[in-house]
């Protein structure tokens, strides 16, 4: 047998976990590690409302202007303990909440185009409603 071939597949048999959990892992942590904000946020234009549930992460958001609204689940997460970001897809639009546990009754409602282009940026306050 080629020595050099029993050595690279050893190598790469030890470390195949190690770089599993390193691309896989970091995500699951951060997911684990978030505290999914709940309630609802305001400004003079927006309400969003965010839950937690067995199925997921939902948002309903409302432009309180002209009354349309949106409703998403299954939200998927990045950042880190300290700047939580949720994404939620429609279409090709994607919608971000980006909250600080440090401020919890601030959001960031972010909202970005088919070609990444941002095209909405609020702070949202917690409200009674």
């Amino acid at each position: 047998m080629n020595l050099k071939v029993i050595a690279l597949a050893t190598i790469l048999g030890l470390s195949a976990p190690a770089i599993t959990d390193i691309a896989i892992g970091n995500h699951a942590v951060a997911s684990r590690g978030f505290d999914y904000p709940t309630g609802t946020f305001t400004d003079r234009e927006w309400r969003v409302r965010l839950r937690y549930n067995d199925d997921g992460y939902d948002y309903k958001a409302r432009n309180l202007n002209n009354g349309s609204s949106l409703a998403l689940s299954h939200a998927t997460t990045s950042g880190d303990k300290q700047r939580q970001v949720y994404t939620w897809r429609h279409g090709e639009y994607y919608y971000q909440v980006v909250w600080r546990p440090n401020d919890p009754n601030t959001i960031r409602l972010k909202v970005f185009s088919p070609h990444g282009r941002e095209i909405l940026d609020r702070l949202l306050y917690s409200s009674d409603d």
